[in-house]
C-alpha cells in the first residue's frame, strides 16, 4: 500500500494532490480491468513523485546546521560516524549529546514537511487505538494514533519510513492518515500513559502458558498434597522417610555422574573458543553495518547504583548511535527517579516505567521494555553490573559468524568484592566454577544452558520466537534458557566478563538464594506438566541434563540436613528405630554420592579459580562445607514460599558495600572531570528538551 510523502516544493504537493484525487475517485468507483489500470498508473505517478519530492529536501545536516543545532565541526563529526555505523545522522546527533531528541525531531519533521508533535502537552486519544493486534503493530513500528484532523487521524512517529511501514500493516488508507513527528522516547512515555495496562497485561501473559507458572503450578493440588505428606507421615513415619531417602539418593546418584561428566568435558574441552584479543581483532567485518544493540536494565530501589552504572555504560566501546539503552523503572519508584535527576543518565539512555500491574518482577518489566526496543541484539544489565568495554563487540562478532540456531550468548561473571568477606569470597569461587568451568562442560556436552540474569544477549527474533521472558517465574532467565533450547536453539558462551557486587550479609544472601532455588523449582514443576514433550524437544541427554541442572540442585540443598543428621547420628548411635529397617546399601549409597558430588565440585573450584588468576581463593576452598548448608536453610525457605508466594520477587539490594562506596566515588571523579556540558547532554533524556 502507499501513501505518498511531502516535499518541501509546492509543484510536487499540487501533483501529490491530484494524483491522490485520482486515486479517491477510482475507490468510490465499481471496479473493473480499466480502472485497475488506472490505478495502478496512478499509483506509479505516486511513486515517482514521491521519490522525487524526498530528493529535493534539504539534507539533515544542512538543516540542523541552519537551525543552529550544530556548527560545520559537528556536522563533519557526525558524517564521519555516519560513514563507519551506516546509523541515521539525526540518531548520531541525538545520542552523542551535540542536540537533543527533540530538537533532531523537529528538524526532520521541518525537512518531510511534517507537524512536530508535542506528546507532553497534547497526549494520545486512547480511542482511536481499536483493532486486533494494533497495539503490538504500533509499539512494532513506533507509531501511534494521536487526534483526529476531519476525516483523518494524526499518527505521530519517530521514523517517518517506519511509520509508512506500519500504517501499511494497518491497513490504513493513504488518505485516512497524517503523519507527524516526535522522539521515540516521547511516544514511548504517551503509550504507557495512554494504553499501560493493556501493556502490562500483554508483558505478564508474553511467555508461552504451557510453560509459564502463571498457570499456576500448585493452584490446584498443592494444599492437598500437603495433606497428603502430612497423612502420610503420621500414618507410617518409618515407610515415608525411607522413600524420602530413597528418592534422594537415586536425585543425587544423578547428580553426582553428571557433574563428574560436566567437569570431565570443561576440562576436554578448548578452554576459550573465543579468546581475549586487542580490540582491533575483535572489531566486526566492514562490509557489513554493525547492528544496533538494545540494552535493558531494570531499576527497582536502587538510587545508589545510578553513578557506577552511567560509568560503566559510558566506557562500553561501541558506537553511541548503536546503543539503545533502556533504563526501566516500577511505577511509584520515586527515588530511583530521583537519582536519575540529579544524576542524568549518558544521551544514549532512555527511562521506560512499567505501568502497575501484577507480578512486580523484573521479568515482567524487561517484557514491557522489549516492546519499546530499537535494537536487533537485546541485551540484559543488573544496575551494579560493569561489563568489559569490549564485551559488545566480542558479543556481536560472536552472532554474526554464528549460525542461526545460536539465539543468545552468556558472558561470564565475576564479583569486583569478592576480598570484602568470607561470604563474598565462597560467592566468588561459586561463580567461578559455574561460568568458567560448569557452563564450559553443559555446552561440551551439548545439554541445555540455564541463563545468568545478566550479561546475556539474544538475537532479537528468537527471543520474540519464544515469547519473551516468564512474568511470573522468579528464576526467568534460567527458564528462558530451557525454552530457548526446546525450540532448537542454542548458547555460546564469551570469554568477556562483567564484575558484579556479591551478597556481603547473610540475610541479603539467604533471600536471593532462596529466589533463586524457588525459580529452579517452578521451571522444573513448570516444564515437567508434559515430561513426555519435555523429552522430545530435548532428546535423551538434554532431559537428563535438565533433571540434574533444576531436580538435582535443589535435591542436592534440601538433602543436606539429612545427611548431617545421618552422619551425626550414626557418630553418637543414637538413630531412630525406623533407621534399622533402612538398607544399609541405601545409607551408604547417599553418603557415598552426597561425598562423590562434593569431590566433583571442590575440583571444579580448584581449576575455576587457577583458571581465572585467582589462586588466592584456594585456601577457602575446604570452607565450602560450611557455605553448602547456608544453601540448605534457603532451599527449605524456598520451599516454604513455593507453597505460599511463588511470584514473591525478593529484591536483592545493591550499592551498599565498602567496594561499591569506592566505584561510586570513582565514577563521581570521573563525571566531574568530562564537565557540566556531558551533564547537560544527558539530562535532555529525563527532562525530554
Amino acid at each position: 500500500m502507499f501513501v505518498a510523502r511531502r516535499g518541501d516544493a509546492g509543484d510536487f504537493l499540487a501533483v501529490v494532490g491530484r494524483s491522490l484525487r485520482v486515486v479517491r475517485r477510482m475507490d468510490k468507483s465499481e471496479p473493473d480491468a480499466d480502472a485497475a489500470g488506472d490505478r495502478q498508473n496512478a499509483e506509479q505517478v505516486l511513486n515517482a513523485v514521491a521519490s522525487a519530492a524526498v530528493a529535493a529536501r534539504q539534507r539533515l545536516g544542512s538543516l540542523m546546521v541552519e537551525m543552529g543545532l550544530l556548527d560545520a565541526a559537528q556536522l563533519d563529526s557526525a558524517l564521519s560516524a555516519q560513514r563507519e555505523s551506516a546509523a541515521r545522522l539525526g540518531l548520531i546527533v541525538a545520542h552523542t549529546g551535540l542536540a537533543s531528541a527533540g530538537a533532531v525531531a523537529g528538524a526532520a519533521a521541518r525537512q518531510a514537511g511534517l507537524q512536530r508533535a508535542d506528546l507532553r502537552a497534547s497526549p494520545l486519544d486512547a480511542s482511536l487505538l481499536q483493532g486486533e493486534n494494533a497495539l503490538a503493530v504500533c509499539l512494532a513500528h513506533r507509531i501511534a494514533p494521536w487526534r483526529r484532523s476531519g476525516n483523518a487521524v494524526v499518527y505521530v512517529a519517530a521514523d517517518e519510513a517506519e511509520a509508512r511501514r506500519g500504517l501499511a500493516t494497518l491497513g490504513v488508507a493513504p488518505d485516512a492518515a497524517i503523519l507527524a513527528l516526535a522522539p521515540a522516547q516521547e511516544i514511548a512515555e504517551a503509550m504507557l500513559a495512554a494504553h499501560g495496562p493493556a501493556i502490562a497485561q500483554a508483558a505478564a501473559t508474553r511467555a508461552p502458558a504451557a510453560t509459564s507458572v502463571r498457570t499456576g503450578l500448585f493452584a490446584r493440588w498443592r494444599w492437598p498434597l500437603l495433606g497428603a505428606l502430612a497423612l502420610a507421615a503420621s500414618l507410617a513415619p518409618a515407610a515415608l522417610l525411607i522413600s524420602a531417602i530413597t528418592g534422594l539418593f537415586a536425585i543425587n546418584a544423578l547428580n553426582a555422574a553428571v557433574r563428574i561428566a560436566v567437569l570431565r568435558a570443561a576440562l576436554i574441552a578448548p578452554r576459550d573458543p573465543e579468546p581475549a584479543t586487542p580490540a582491533d581483532a575483535v572489531s566486526l567485518p566492514a562490509r557489513l553495518p554493525p547492528p544496533r544493540v538494545t540494552l535493558l536494565i531494570p531499576l527497582l530501589d536502587e538510587p545508589e547504583t545510578a553513578p557506577v552504572l552511567f560509568d560503566a555504560l559510558e566506557r562500553l566501546d561501541w558506537p553511541r548511535e548503536l546503543l539503545d539503552v533502556k533504563l526501566i523503572l516500577e511505577e511509584g519508584d520515586l527515588r530511583t527517579r530521583a537519582a536519575l535527576e540529579a544524576t542524568p543518565p549518558p544521551p544514549f539512555c532512555t527511562v521506560i516505567t512499567a505501568p502497575a500491574g501484577a507480578p512486580r518482577t523484573k521479568p515482567r518489566a524487561l517484557n514491557v521494555a522489549l516492546d519499546f526496543a530499537e535494537g536487533e541484539i537485546i541485551g540484559v544489565y543488573d544496575a551494579e553490573d560493569l561489563p568489559e568495554p569490549d564485551q559488545i563487540r566480542r558479543v556481536a562478532r560472536i552472532l554474526r559468524n554464528a549460525p542461526p540456531e545460536v539465539a543468545c550468548v552468556q558472558c561470564r561473571l565475576a564479583y569486583y568484592n569478592a576480598r570484602e568477606n568470607w561470604l563474598t569470597r565462597c560467592f566468588a569461587i561459586e561463580y567461578a566454577m559455574w561460568f568458567d568451568v560448569l557452563l564450559r562442560g553443559f555446552r561440551a556436552l551439548s545439554l541445555p544452558i540455564p541463563l545468568g540474569g545478566t550479561s546475556v544477549f539474544f538475537r532479537r527474533a528468537a527471543l520474540e520466537q519464544v515469547g519473551g521472558w516468564d512474568a511470573h517465574n522468579v528464576t526467568e532467565d534460567a527458564e528462558l534458557g530451557m525454552r530457548l533450547a526446546r525450540a532448537g536453539f542454542r548458547c555460546e558462551i564469551s570469554a568477556s566478563c562483567t564484575f558484579e557486587e556479591a551478597s556481603s550479609q547473610t540475610g541479603q544472601w539467604l533471600r536471593q538464594r532462596s529466589r533463586w532455588l524457588k525459580g529452579f523449582m517452578a521451571t522444573w514443576l513448570a516444564h515437567m506438566r508434559r515430561p513426555a514433550a519435555l523429552w522430545r524437544d530435548l532428546g535423551a541427554r538434554g532431559f537428563i541434563g535438565f533433571q540434574a541442572l533444576f531436580l538435582g540442585a535443589a535435591a542436592a540443598y534440601l538433602g543436606l540436613p539429612a545427611f548431617w543428621a545421618f552422619w551425626i547420628m550414626g557418630m553418637f548411635g543414637a538413630a531412630p528405630a525406623w533407621f534399622a529397617e533402612a538398607p544399609g546399601w541405601l545409607v551408604w549409597g547417599l553418603a557415598t554420592t552426597q561425598i562423590a558430588g562434593w569431590c566433583a565440585m571442590i575440583a571444579a573450584a580448584l581449576i575455576a579459580t587457577h583458571r581465572r588468576g585467582e589462586r588466592w581463593l584456594w585456601k577457602w576452598i575446604p570452607s565450602l562445607t560450611l557455605y553448602w548448608p547456608l544453601g540448605a536453610a534457603a532451599a527449605w525457605l524456598a520451599v516454604v514460599e513455593l507453597f505460599v508466594s511463588p511470584t514473591l520477587w525478593r529484591k536483592t539490594p545493591h550499592g551498599l558495600g565498602r567496594g561499591a562506596e569506592a566505584l561510586r566515588a570513582r565514577a563521581a571523579s570521573r563525571r566531574a572531570e568530562q564537565g557540566p556540558a556531558a551533564a547537560r547532554a544527558a539530562g535532555q533524556r529525563i527532562s525530554g528538551s
